[in-house]
This record gives C-alpha cells, sequence and structure tokens, in this order.
C-alpha cells in the first residue's frame, strides 16, 4: 500500500493562505440583487407649484394637473410644492408666475417640463375681446413654451399647431395624453336610477350630459339650440365661468335656454362620473380642443357620444367608430345635431360603448405614468436604463 507524501511546510502554508483568500472573497461577494421593474434610485421630487395655478382648478387644465400628480404618484415620486428642493419642475398654466418658475429652475440645473394645452386656436371664442387679442396670447404662451427644456402637448393635433413657424419652438415636442382614470371612471349601471332621482325626473326619461365652461368655443350657443328643439329630453350641463367673463352671445343664450336646459354648475369627480355613467348620452359640441378630458371620462364610463367632427376628433376618432359626429357649423348646425341625437337615443346608430371604453383604457394614468418616466430619463431627472 502506498502513502501519499506527506506535505512540507511550504505546502502547508499555501493552502493556509488559499483558504484565507476563499473567507474573503465569500465576506465581501454582494448578495444577490433582487429583480425590480425600475432600477433603484430615490424618488423624484417634482415640483408643481401652487400660486396662480389654483386660478386653473376648475379648467381642463386643472383637471391634468390632477392627473400629472396621480402619474407621479404612481411612479413612486413625491409632489412637492416648495420651490427650495425639487428635482424636475411641471408647468401647465399660462399665468405670470410661469416663466418666474422655469428661471428659478435653470437656475439651480433643474430640468424643466412645459405643458402646452393651450393654442392660439382654443383661446378664440373664449372671453369677451379673445378673438381681438387671439395673436398676442400665441405669442406670451409661445414666450412661456419655449421656457421648457420639453414640450409637452396632448395630441398630435395640437402638436402641429404648436410646431408652426409662429410658435418658434426650440425645444422638442413630445406628444403625451392627459389620460383618464379609468379605475375611478368606469361603467356603473346602477347610476341611471340615481341620477334621474337626483334630478327629480321619473325612471325612464332621457338625459343627455355635457361638461365645460360657458363659453362659445365650447359650443354651448349650439346646445342650448338642440335642447330647445328636443323638450321631451333633459339636458343638463356641467361647469361654470365667472359671470364676468362670460360673452353677450353666451349671456344670451344662457338668458333664454329652455326649462329642459339645467346647469347645475361645477361639480366634483364623483358626481361627475354619476352624471356620466347614468346619461343616455353625452353630446360634446366644442369648437375647438387640444384634446378633450371630458370626452375620456364619458368613454371610459360606458357613455354613447355624440361631438361635433372638428379636426382633432375627425382626424383621431373618425365618425362611427368611436364617437359620432356632426361636423360643421351655422344655423343648420343644431338641427343636424337634433336629428342625429334623436337618432342615437332611439337605438339606431351603432353601438361604440366597447369601444369607446378599450380606447379609454389605452390612454390610462397607469399608461401615462410609464412614459412619463421615460420623460424624465429624456430630460436627465433620471439615468438611463
Amino acid at each position: 500500500m502506498l502513502m501519499s507524501p506527506r506535505p512540507s511546510h511550504r505546502d502547508r502554508l499555501r493552502e493556509a493562505a488559499a483558504h484565507q483568500l476563499d473567507r474573503l472573497s465569500r465576506a465581501v461577494r454582494p448578495a444577490p440583487r433582487s429583480r425590480a421593474p425600475w432600477p433603484a434610485r430615490a424618488p423624484l421630487r417634482v415640483l408643481m407649484p401652487g400660486g396662480l395655478a389654483a386660478l386653473a382648478r376648475e379648467s381642463g387644465i386643472g383637471a391634468a394637473m390632477r392627473h400629472q400628480e396621480k402619474a407621479v404618484r404612481a411612479l413612486g415620486h413625491e409632489v412637492v410644492r416648495n420651490p427650495l428642493r425639487f428635482d424636475v419642475v411641471h408647468l401647465n398654466t399660462p399665468f405670470p408666475d410661469t416663466p418666474l418658475f422655469a428661471a428659478w429652475a435653470h437656475l439651480r440645473r433643474r430640468p424643466v417640463l412645459v405643458w402646452a394645452h393651450s393654442t392660439e386656436d382654443d383661446f378664440r371664442a373664449s372671453f369677451p375681446g379673445a378673438n381681438l387679442v387671439a395673436p398676442l396670447f400665441r405669442r406670451w404662451i409661445a414666450f412661456l413654451y419655449r421656457r421648457g427644456d420639453l414640450v409637452l402637448t396632448p395630441s398630435e393635433y395640437s402638436r402641429r399647431l404648436i410646431s408652426a413657424p409662429t410658435y418658434g419652438l426650440r425645444a422638442p415636442v413630445r406628444v403625451l395624453s392627459n389620460g383618464v382614470d379609468t379605475t375611478f371612471f368606469r361603467p356603473d349601471p346602477s347610476a341611471r336610477e340615481r341620477l334621474r332621482e337626483c334630478l327629480g325626473l321619473g325612471p325612464d326619461a332621457p338625459v343627455v350630459v355635457s361638461v365645460g365652461m360657458h363659453l362659445v368655443r365650447k359650443g354651448i350657443v349650439d346646445w342650448v339650440e338642440v335642447a330647445r328643439a328636443m323638450p321631451e329630453v333633459t339636458f343638463v350641463w356641467f361647469g361654470r365661468t365667472d359671470p364676468r367673463l362670460l360673452t353677450a352671445e353666451v349671456k344670451r343664450a344662457l338668458a333664454v335656454a329652455p326649462p329642459n336646459a339645467l346647469f347645475p354648475g361645477y361639480v366634483e369627480p364623483a358626481e361627475l362620473r354619476e352624471a356620466y355613467c347614468g346619461a343616455d348620452a353625452f353630446c360634446f359640441l366644442t369648437k375647438e380642443e387640444t384634446e378633450g378630458i371630458v370626452l375620456w371620462e364619458a368613454l371610459a364610463c360606458g357613455a354613447p357620444a355624440l361631438v361635433r367632427g372638428i379636426p382633432i376628433y375627425r382626424d383621431g376618432m373618425p365618425d362611427g367608430v368611436l364617437t359620432h359626429q356632426v361636423s360643421g357649423d351655422g344655423p343648420d348646425f343644431a338641427p343636424r345635431v337634433v336629428q342625429k341625437l334623436q337618432a342615437l337615443l332611439a337605438g339606431e346608430l351603432a353601438d361604440l360603448r366597447e369601444a369607446g371604453r378599450a380606447a379609454a383604457e389605452d390612454v390610462d394614468l397607469s399608461e401615462i405614468a410609464r412614459e412619463l418616466e421615460e420623460v424624465y430619463r429624456a430630460v436627465g431627472a433620471l439615468p438611463g436604463r
């Protein structure tokens, strides 16, 4: 039987050293990292200034800002109001403090995201004298949009408008829908009975709703005429405008509105959801929009929608696909709306409710949040993947 040779003193030293190295390597070896959907990083402090922005609370811009806050928090980031500690700023309003916040952010070397909600086109036919000062308004908002490191706008249609040479934008322009919270705005058949009880109507009374400020641009004058021609239907318009800002044409329309046209004023989102879900139709006769959040809300709730066939809807969601549409303007417009609305209420037009709900889910706030995270990477607020 052969005996293995006894290790020498040098061999024993070599083995001891190897053992020590192995122990050391195990001690400093990093633990396995768990997989996460996003790289580990501290939450961003996203500045969404208060100040004059509070004036926009009851407008579409106010709704857009609330949607942004939900998206930011869904990503695990923090919404802050303090302009002394922030990582990136969202600017949404066309008010005088907006360029001041942009200048401060640039001084602090923080990225500035500017949302282009407004255009010269949708400013027209809004307030007294709006058409006269519309070119000045365009120059003002163009100045504001040029303060951004990145300009975000809610539709391809609005992107085309603000990309015109008259706006003089130099920063990149990216389309990002305002989105809709489809977990909140969702179909609820039981709302039908509650809405009619609230309005003091019988269980089978037809109800048509619309939402917006009291502006010619929003189509309220035509809407009143449609209500006058359909006295058997209750029309409810949610939203308000400061009486001092009403044009003479809108004042006349409201003064002679028929008794079946109701104007409850501004209501909270939960009440609006009841109206969308309980109505027989959503009639949105706006003449100009950059997106129209209220339309997405109505579609998310499964409300059959009849809209004016303006370019953004005629091109983006053709007649008979997500909405039914009536194009044009002038004295024959309201009678044509009446004809199509009567057909919609009678069930003679295609049922587009499932298609509308599916389209709304495509712009759910969860999808908008994912795109917003990529925006933060694009402007350097977050590291690249």
